[in-house]
């Protein structure tokens, strides 16, 4: 064994490239578990997932590959606490599973971890979708302790790191697996998951039409799955123009519904409102039962923002902010369109439900916002490394001194 590989019947097997993979799938396969068993097991197999593979990884690797995570983390598990001890929204154990979040994150954008681990984690969610939506219709619920609204964030939170990964190592960007989650994200009726699943597909669409060795053919193709996927947002947005399809259950399911979201706005006002309402829930967030719609809605503020402050405070408030901001200037600086999509498309997808926040769906938006530090840190040394190059180039120039009179 040398380097991660063992020499097998059919060449080398990357022994160190499987491990890595195969705990990230795991952990996608726990979150799919809680998701669809009501159990203490479940939960206890996604806590050991998290803990396990990340004691395995840093063993492993045995340096930190982006040593300020450590810091994010302690800062975080710090805010925690303070919440714990002057509000009263998380426990110890969350804390806990937000530290280790940070560091677990890391694992997601290791060379080591192959970029399909991502898109198996796609097409399994949406064999559970698929499957419960043919077996059961869609009006009834696809995950035990949450709305079909879920449906989209779960699809879409390994397809944008599959995405940002393929971008980043230089691959081909594919359209099949984004047209998948739109198509699911529409059958399940959801808002906005379909919104941000078109923000998804309609970024990847547009990355494709524009690259030069694209044919006419295959742009005409793009630019009709574009116009078909606009469509129902079309309908949805402008509704007083689409009463003669209002059979359709796409749309009579957002006309029933309002597109105003009044009850969310009343939620997040009431939050807000009672946020400012003295320093100290200011500082590290509001009882969420004080919250007459947190508690309607089974504490749910349906806003990840608005979960990172009643959970961390205004410093953790203000630092997925900046986080957030910084990642899409730096994409757009290094021109990582289908990065920056994927950036757009969760931030836009986190306004109305609880994406992240303290949550196991967490560790996806932190890679995600790390990942331009990984770009800067492979950058140092590839320069390093050219910088050695040139050194040894200019060592054996003056090494020996009858070479340069020849």
């Amino acid at each position: 064994m040398t380097d991660g590989f063992t020499q097998t019947k059919y060449g080398y097997l990357n022994l160190t490239k499987l491990m890595f993979s195969g705990v990230v799938l795991l952990y996608f396969v726990a979150v799919i578990a809680v998701n669809q068993v009501k159990s203490e097991v479940a939960s206890g197999f996604f806590y050991l997932v998290l803990l396990l593979g990340t004691v395995v990884y840093f063993y492993t690797k045995r340096s930190m590959a982006f040593r300020p995570v450590i810091f994010y983390a302690i800062g975080a598990a710090i805010l925690g606490a303070c919440n714990i001890l002057f509000v009263g929204n998380l426990t110890w154990l969350r804390v806990v599973i937000l530290f280790v979040s940070f560091l677990f994150a890391v694992i997601f954008l290791d060379d080591d971890v192959d970029e399909r681990t991502f898109l198996i984690a796609v097409y399994l969610n949406a064999a559970v979708v698929a499957f419960r939506l043919f077996l059961y219709g869609r009006q009834n619920p696809v995950y035990v302790d949450s709305s079909n609204n879920y449906i989209s964030v779960h699809l879409l939170m390994p397809a944008v790191l599959y995405y940002s990964m393929l971008e980043m190592r230089g691959k081909k960007i594919p359209i099949f697996p984004a047209v998948v989650i739109w198509i699911l994200s529409l059958l399940a009726g959801g808002r906005g998951g379909l919104l941000a699943a078109t923000i998804l597909l309609g970024g990847i669409i547009l990355y494709r039409f524009y690259q030069d060795e694209v044919t006419r053919r295959e742009r005409a193709i793009l630019g009709i799955i574009l116009f078909v996927i606009m469509v129902p947002v079309v309908l949805i947005v402008l509704q007083f123009f689409v009463s003669k399809f209002s059979g359709l259950y796409v749309v009579t399911r957002f006309l029933d519904k309002g597109m105003d979201g009044g009850g969310r706005l009343a939620c997040w006002t009431e939050y807000i409102e009672k946020s400012s309402l003295s320093l100290s829930r200011f500082l590290f967030g509001t009882d969420l039962t004080k919250v007459d719609w947190a508690v309607h809605y089974n504490g749910n503020l349906h806003n990840s923002y608005l979960f990172v402050h009643a959970y961390l405070g205004i410093f953790g408030f203000l630092f997925v902010i900046v986080m957030l901001i910084r990642a899409v200037v730096l994409g757009i600086r290094c021109r990582k369109w289908i990065y920056v999509t994927s950036l757009i498309t969760i931030m836009f997808r986190s306004l109305t439900d609880h994406v992240f926040g303290v949550n196991r769906l967490s560790v996806v938006i932190l890679a995600l916002i790390f990942i331009p530090d990984i770009l800067r840190i492979r950058e140092k040394s590839q320069k390093r490394i050219l910088n050695g190059m040139k050194e040894n180039d200019h060592a054996d120039t003056c090494s020996d001194p009858g070479q340069s009179r020849v």
